[in-house]
């Protein structure tokens, strides 16, 4: 498994499992991702059973929450028994939970709780969604945070390919780079030309080209590195206000830019397996473009 591939897999990640878009719609997880959650919906499709993708998911990606939305009617699937046996099998590495629409009466919420809090056993809870979309956003968030779906990470980092990249200047010259990956608090970078960058130095207005997004802001040198690229220069974000981080506008233009590139890259593992004929080696794939 090459390194990059490795990255991609690390880190914890939420996938909402054949959720209610009425209840929790998908621009929620851009939402989501600036609160330093990773997350994920996974459809139900003829291509591939829902089954199989579950299993994939928990063997590929071991630090894993998953919530099951049990009100979706899926042809073949017992919901009861399918969670049961996924307990079983992963319960030791793997966090499952289960969502539901607004029971009607208390009796039936703790009905529903009682299985499989204390009988089936998963660890992530048993919540009840509400009609109002809206008010599932704050349900959901603190959710995630109960379940510490962060990770170790504050901030979710984008890897980014050759279709990211920086322009800035230092000492009366100009220098370009290709940003190796980016989050909202930092970024890091190869520069094409030694560059004698000194480490908490400043530099002002970098020019971002994020995958066709571009943006501008201040940063400080972080740290310094070899990597199997060339030096990497790590930065931390400043403000206007001298502030670690970024402009609240800056901030909104990036985060769903950020998200769409950190689903292309988990969606691109998955859809290789979840498509592949043959599944004796699900740990082979190819690196993300």
């Amino acid at each position: 498994m090459n390194t990059r591939l490795a990255e991609i897999i690390s880190g914890r990640k939420t996938f909402f499992i054949v959720p209610d878009r009425s209840l929790l719609p998908e621009n929620y997880l851009e939402e989501y991702l600036s609160r330093g959650f990773e997350t994920y919906f996974i459809e139900n499709d003829k291509a591939c059973p829902l089954e199989k993708k579950v299993d994939i998911i928990l063997r590929i990606f071991k630090d894993s929450i998953l919530f099951f939305y049990i009100d979706s009617t899926i042809p073949g699937i017992n919901w009861s028994a399918f969670i049961s046996k996924l307990q079983k099998q992963y319960g030791k590495y793997a966090l499952l939970g289960v969502l539901y629409v607004k029971r009607q009466t208390l009796e039936e919420r703790l009905a529903l709780e009682k299985h499989y809090l204390y009988d089936v056993g998963i660890q992530c809870g048993c919540i009840q969604l509400e009609y109002r979309k809206k008010a599932n956003f704050g349900i959901i968030e603190k959710l995630l945070y109960a379940n510490q779906a962060m990770g170790r990470r504050k901030h979710v980092r984008a890897l980014c390919g050759s279709n990211c990249s920086l322009t800035f200047m230092y000492e009366g010259k100009q220098y370009t780079g290709v940003v190796t990956d980016i989050s909202l608090s930092h970024f890091s970078c190869t520069i094409k030309e030694y560059c004698n960058l000194k480490q908490y130095e400043k530099i002002s207005f970098i020019q971002f080209n994020i995958k066709g997004l571009h943006i501008r802001s201040d940063a400080v040198l972080f740290m310094i590195r070899p990597s199997d690229t060339g030096t990497l220069y790590i930065f931390t974000f400043k403000n206007k206000q001298g502030e670690n981080g970024l402009d609240i506008l800056v901030k909104q233009l990036l985060t769903p830019k950020l998200y769409e590139i950190m689903s292309e890259n988990c969606k691109s593992i998955l859809n290789r397996l979840f498509y592949k004929t043959d599944m004796t080696n699900s740990a082979d794939v190819s690196s993300p473009a």
